[in-house]
């Protein structure tokens, strides 16, 4: 009786345990158990959109995109894109794989329990697109001299691309060395260059992203190969070479003016020749064009850029080719032409002066030749009055002065002027002539 009792005891106790179970089995729903996020992806890569659910027991997950069209239902895909699937490394996790993400799959995908109301979760997929540059960009291109040139760059890509622009003269093309063109709005010149080209940067309408770069009045410093390059923070960037030729006339230019050279020698003239196309350059000789020959051998040398060297190698020079040498240039755009003169050189010679001894007369003149010297041109013999002692110092004719001597000393201080006088004049002209004889 006993026994019995207890065994119903036992029995009432575990259908109450039971039914409390079964209670706080139903009462327990399911739920996220990780907050709202998003999630950023490059074009290309893969996305794993998250969601996590506790106690989600015989309830079901799906996935909608932004357009509520439903992706999976369980652990299965139903629509028919093999990129989507579902990821579940631990039990609770029910994620949303999309392999090769494209820009089109940006948007709200939501992940859903069926209960009642439906509880849902939301996820924001940013997708970032790497810059494209679009085949409506510009191509290779030729111009004239003075035209106006327009280079488009068109590019694609999340976050809008910034645009760059380079240029390399075609000069420099090996070493692969590259400017930067100043992208600042109005007329500039290239800063790393003296080119002094004028660009203008436009930037293009609403739904087309990229540059345009226009240059004014191009000459032929401006010509090269251009580079347009995109960016937006998304590697890689990506590049588009436009390469630029300008035409123009030759320009002729001669390393001399004039060349001095022995006869004999070899001598080489050279000229450089500019143009774009390609000039037609000859040598001429007295306005006569010159070919190879045994007197004559021209070469072409390719310089940089549009530059070649013309040569004309003279093996031995003789006396009739000296003169006036001609560098001719030209193409469809003109002509251009440069003229030098070939003469003899001739070696400079150092004179020697020779040291001669010349032996300067010496000239002896007496008394007597003197005297007569200065007779004629000096005073006449018989205009002196000779001194007589015999008249008591008085000279026969002359006035009496009434004092003994006056006319004695008169006359003698008169006779020792005249000496004087006469040794002085016969002294400059000895020396006179002493420097006549020696020259």
């Amino acid at each position: 009786m006993e026994f019995s009792i207890i065994l119903r005891l036992t029995a009432l106790n575990a259908l109450c345990f039971l039914g409390i179970l079964s209670k706080d089995i139903m009462a327990l729903e399911p739920s996220f158990d990780v907050p709202i996020v998003n999630i950023t992806v490059v074009a290309g890569k893969t996305a794993v959109l998250p969601c996590s659910i506790d106690s989600l027991g015989d309830f079901k997950v799906v996935w909608t995109d932004r357009w509520s069209t439903l992706l999976t239902y369980g652990d299965r895909r139903i629509i028919n894109d093999e990129r989507i699937s579902v990821e579940r490394p631990r039990l609770r996790d029910w994620n949303l794989l999309i392999r090769d993400v494209q820009y089109s799959d940006q948007g709200n995908f939501v992940c859903q329990i069926n209960t009642l109301p439906i509880k849902t979760n939301s996820v924001l997929l940013n997708v970032l697109v790497p810059p494209t540059i679009l085949d409506t960009s510009s191509n290779d291109l030729t111009a004239k001299e003075g035209d106006t040139v327009t280079l488009t760059c068109n590019v694609s890509g999340v976050p809008k691309p910034t645009v760059q622009w380079f240029r390399k003269p075609h000069a420099d093309s090996r070493d692969q060395h590259k400017e930067r063109v100043k992208t600042s709005e109005g007329h500039y010149g290239n800063r790393l260059s003296d080119d002094h080209c004028l660009y203008t940067v436009s930037h293009r309408g609403v739904g087309i992203n990229g540059e345009t770069l226009i240059i004014h009045n191009i000459t032929r410093y401006c010509d090269g190969i251009y580079e347009c390059v995109a960016f937006n923070d998304v590697p890689p960037a990506v590049n588009r070479v436009i390469s630029v030729m300008v035409e123009f006339p030759p320009e002729v230019w001669l390393v001399n003016q004039k060349l001095g050279q022995y006869v004999g020698k070899e001598t080489i003239l050279e000229c450089k020749v500019t143009a774009f196309p390609q000039a037609v350059s000859i040598w001429k000789f007295q306005n006569q064009d010159l070919f190879n020959s045994f007197k004559h051998r021209i070469d072409v040398y390719q310089d940089r850029g549009h530059m070649l060297t013309l040569s004309l190698r003279l093996p031995n020079v003789t006396r009739e080719d000296f003169g006036q040498y001609s560098c001719y240039a030209s193409n469809s755009f003109g002509m251009d032409e440069e003229t030098m003169i070939l003469y003899e050189y001739f070696p400079p010679t150092t004179l020697t002066p020779a040291v001669t001894a010349t032996a300067i007369p010496r000239h002896t003149t007496t008394i007597n030749k003197r005297n007569r010297l200065f007779k004629s041109t000096i005073y006449n013999e018989n205009e002196l009055i000779p001194y007589n002692r015999t008249l008591n110092g008085h000279n026969p004719g002359a006035p009496y002065s009434g004092r003994q001597g006056y006319n004695t000393g008169q006359t003698k201080s008169y006779h020792v002027g005249l000496l004087i006088f006469s040794s002085i004049l016969s002294s400059i002209y000895l020396f006179d002539i002493s420097c006549f004889m020696m020259l």
